[in-house]
């Protein structure tokens, strides 16, 4: 008999993959009660494996409520547990994962009726082609976590410009960087030419700002159906060189109808690396209080947890309503 520890490791992974296949598809946070029917789990069972995988550190989760996205960690569980199906997982010692004819099995533990089965009866699954795909899902897992531990290094070391610099100069040597244009060069002065003073103060220790936008989208309620409009985003990040945490200011406009009673809604804006990794995400609340049909202006500032100088570009998405709207 399946004892509760196991039962609740075998609903964290199930919940683990869907939110695994979910982001090869897409980059924003979901709710797990849409996955739930997907991974054989009730929606009370989604959010209790919701529970359990952010106390193992193995998603991300935000302000609302079992709303999350699969992290470096949980990408990396979820591809060993695959790796080695039949053997208990590092990260759920009290269940394995079979693979049979491209079928998630989760079993109990070792030596299961389920195991030794699949053992004897599942196909060949070493041909070169599954060969060639585990080799890139591999290689695409260690990519991800070394851009999740540049990011890292970037951030705590970013205080201090000498070693920022260094950082930064080993990150772009592994992921594309933006380049500065080239200048073009400055003919040798004369002879007779009087020297040129120094300047007061570096150009390179002042503050250097990054503009991105994002096109306009709709937003949907709690029915999926068509709220409003989130346009005009603006986000600036400005890189301050080690004299203080870098910054944002992030500026948008909503319009649409139907104020929210007893429920939220999320914008959330992904800092994007030029390799495409998320950076850091930055989460607001969507002021939908009033009825704006000609547009409610808002605006946020604060400081960023990692550098500036590794942003660029932006992924722009907005939960759907969560609670019981009002009418205008």
């Amino acid at each position: 008999m399946v004892t509760e520890p196991q039962s609740s490791q075998a609903r964290a992974m199930r919940l683990l993959k869907a939110l695994y296949d979910h982001s090869k598809t897409a980059s924003d946070p979901t709710l797990v009660e849409h996955l739930a029917s997907g991974a054989g789990l009730t929606e009370p069972d989604a959010q209790r494996a919701w529970s359990y995988l952010k106390d193992k550190g193995l998603i991300e989760t935000f302000s609302i409520p079992h709303t999350a996205r699969i992290n470096a960690d949980g990408i990396d569980a979820i591809e060993e547990a695959e790796r080695h199906p039949d053997q208990p997982a590092q990260s759920f010692p009290a269940v394995t994962y079979n693979i049979v004819n491209d079928t998630t099995n989760i079993g109990t533990a070792v030596n299961s009726p389920v195991q030794q089965t699949a053992g004897h009866s599942q196909p060949d699954r070493f041909g070169s082609a599954s060969t060639k795909k585990t080799f890139i899902e591999q290689l695409t897992s260690r990519t991800t976590a070394l851009t999740a531990l540049l990011v890292a290094v970037a951030a705590l070391l970013g205080a201090i410009p000498p070693v920022r610099k260094a950082a930064t100069d080993a990150y772009c040597s592994l992921m594309p960087c933006a380049t500065a244009a080239s200048k073009p060069s400055t003919p040798a002065p004369s002879a007779s030419a009087a020297p040129t003073p120094p300047p007061v103060s570096s150009v390179s220790d002042a503050p250097a700002t990054k503009h991105f936008t994002f096109d306009s989208f709709d937003t949907v309620d709690g029915s999926r159906s068509k709220s409003g409009t989130i346009s005009q985003i603006n986000v600036s990040v400005v890189d301050n060189k080690g004299k203080r945490s870098d910054t944002y200011v992030a500026e948008w406009t909503w319009s649409g109808s139907g104020g929210t009673q007893h429920g939220s809604q999320t914008v959330v804006i992904d800092l994007k690396s030029a390799a495409g990794a998320t950076v850091e995400s930055l989460t607001f609340p969507l002021d939908r209080s009033h009825c704006y049909y000609p547009g409610n202006p808002q605006r946020f500032a604060g400081d960023l947890k990692n550098a500036a100088s590794l942003v660029a570009g932006i992924q722009v998405s907005v939960t759907a309503v969560e609670g019981r709207q009002g009418r205008c």
